[in-house]
């Protein structure tokens, strides 16, 4: 069982990948916030982040980098979830440092969501 961190500002999103997190068994905490996001990963540094692309205030790949400086070896795998185009997601989220695990493209499938987040647990799956 895996500790998830859950970022969108979009609650239904958020509740729904909450719902297909807890089914496969890991625990989940979920937020709207990034500023949120970051306390509770300081509390409790999850093994995976699903962080919204595109949110108010902070983004996900800042968040990302934030993650990273407050947690350093302990910041958790990243996998960005959004409705852009996965080509401008990895654009931007290919920073030096900055090594996610994958993408989850908005509207997701459930069964697609869960096998992305079984391979972003992986033991061979290496980020930063």
């Amino acid at each position: 069982m895996a500790r998830i961190l859950i970022v969108d500002d979009t609650e239904i999103v958020r509740k729904a990948l909450e719902l297909a997190v807890r089914r496969m068994g890991h625990e989940a905490d979920s937020t709207s916030s990034a500023l949120d996001a970051l306390e509770l990963a300081r509390r409790n540094p999850p093994d995976l982040a699903l962080l919204d692309y595109r949110m108010p205030l902070m983004d996900g790949v800042t968040l990302f980098e934030e993650l990273q400086f407050a947690l350093g070896d302990r910041c958790p795998r990243v996998l960005f979830v959004s409705g852009s185009p996965p080509e401008e997601v990895r654009a931007c989220a290919e920073r030096p440092g900055l090594r996610p695990v994958g993408y989850v493209k908005k509207p997701f499938h459930l069964d697609e969501l869960m096998k992305t987040v079984e391979a972003a647990l992986s033991p061979a799956v290496v980020s930063a």
